[in-house]
């Protein structure tokens, strides 16, 4: 009898044995690019929202680390903060209050940091215009970040990996762990560019300059206006300024991510499945048969075969899904090792930016008041480069001044911050793969041989 799953030895010999690709009859494959851009705008979309949803559970400070691109509410969270100093203030002057008074209104004070409170509290203070002067741009911004890393994802997956290409509900045999990383590793690079005005007008804003900036009648600039100006303001050059940490958290960040997420939906699965249901006894093989039995064309093309035909087990219908959570889990925990300690770094750095547009906005004034003299080449690549030196040495410095060492300093709110993130990031590459397979092309079930029965992949 073969190893069965209680044996040490009874890893699966060969996964894909009596497995073969199919292909349509008319021979005709469709273009996968429309499907792509659903998943890729639906994932990116339950990303971007179910992250915000999670903070309102999960409170921190303005300065913790979000995996939106950018924070859609930080001008609603200023207008916050200055009200709850005002009220924080006149409530200390406030001696004779009683404490079932105190605990009302710190109570209220909770519920308007909440996401609905801000919202709520902007809103009435300057009216429904904030929302696509604020709060659209910025929220548009990370669905569209989204939507080009998913899809690029997907198409780059495609080309390495041809099953993939077919956009099938069900990709066997599934990518290698090289196909997914490289795809990955692309898809976060074409992000990082595309995202590059975005990390170039997060790191430079400031909300006092909207509202300085504003119609004279207390309404802030809108953010359209504050970004197009900062960018003509900042030009290519500073819109790049920094980009080399963007690409470091996109890039490795994103080969992590969807490597580890493949590896474990598929390969991980594939693997259980074959080692659990293996070495059966043949009465186990009817009971598990007659448990959950062939249904509509499946069921059809059996008795098709005639009395020959082998039993046919179909695995427990929780399997799956299971495996899909613990993949989005494992996914997004693996990246934080990645992201968590660039990010401190990344905000570090984003100090020393305005430094630098001046001394750029300095050189061009020169150049121009002075067109005969030689200009000095690569100049400002060496104000770039001697900027990372000092962002690095201020971590260092910071870490030794708060008496640790600076690999525990750069993962400082670790924990917290990825179980922040864990269900949001879950959330958003679970509903990416069920709108991929919603919109994938119908193929024949998966059927994988093992000893004189079959195991059905549907």
């Amino acid at each position: 009898m073969p190893p069965g799953r209680d044996d040490v030895d009874g890893s699966p010999q060969n996964l894909y044995r009596g497995v073969l690709p199919v292909i349509p009859p008319d021979g005709s494959l469709e273009n996968p690019s429309r499907n792509n851009a659903a998943t890729a705008a639906s994932a990116a979309g339950v990303r971007a929202l179910s992250a915000q949803a999670i903070a309102f559970y999960f409170r921190a400070p303005v300065k913790a680390f979000f995996r939106t691109r950018v924070d859609y509410l930080a001008y609603a969270r200023s207008v916050h903060q200055t009200q709850t100093e005002l009220l924080a203030r006149a409530a200390a002057n406030h001696q004779r209050a009683s404490r079932l008074s105190l605990t009302l209104r710190q109570a209220w004070m909770w519920a308007r940091g909440t996401t609905p409170g801000l919202l709520t509290s902007v809103i009435q203070q300057h009216g429904w215009s904030i929302v696509p002067q604020q709060i659209l741009p910025p929220l548009m911004a990370n669905v569209g970040v989204g939507a080009v890393l998913y899809t690029s994802y997907l198409h780059i997956l495609g080309t390495l990996h041809e099953e993939t290409s077919r956009s099938p509900k069900r990709v066997f045999p599934p990518p290698d762990p090289i196909h997914t990383v490289t795809a990955g590793f692309l898809a976060g690079t074409i992000q990082s560019v595309v995202a590059a005005p975005l990390d170039a007008i997060q790191a430079r804003y400031d909300h006092r300059d909207l509202v300085s900036a504003g119609d004279g009648n207390g309404r802030p600039k809108s953010m359209w206006s504050f970004s197009a100006e900062k960018l003509r303001e900042i030009g290519l050059r500073g819109v790049f300024a920094g980009w080399g940490l963007s690409f470091l958290k996109d890039s490795f960040g994103s080969a992590i991510f969807f490597g580890t997420f493949e590896y474990v939906k598929a390969q991980s699965y594939y693997q259980f499945i074959l080692w659990y249901y293996s070495g059966l006894h043949p009465d186990v093989v009817d009971s598990l048969a007659q448990k959950r039995p062939l249904t509509g064309q499946a069921a059809a093309d059996d008795a098709a075969k005639g009395p020959s035909r082998p039993v046919i087990i179909r695995p427990h219908y929780a399997l799956e899904p299971m495996f899909l959570l613990l993949a989005g889990i494992t996914a997004s925990f693996t990246q934080q090792l990645i992201l968590h300690p660039l990010t401190h770094i990344q905000v570090q750095h984003w100090d020393h930016l305005e430094d630098l547009d001046a001394k750029a906005a300095k050189m061009r004034n020169s150049a121009a008041a002075n067109p005969d003299k030689p200009r000095r080449k690569w100049r400002m690549l060496r104000a770039y480069y001697h900027a990372y030196q000092e962002t690095w040495a201020q971590c260092a410095a910071e870490a030794t001044s708060e008496g640790r060492g600076l690999t525990k300093w750069l993962y400082r709110g670790f924990w917290w911050n990825t179980i922040r993130q864990v269900p949001s990031t879950s959330a958003g590459l679970i509903i990416f793969e069920l709108v991929r397979r919603k919109y994938g092309d119908k193929n024949e079930p998966v059927r994988v041989a093992k000893d004189d029965y079959e195991i059905l992949l549907d």
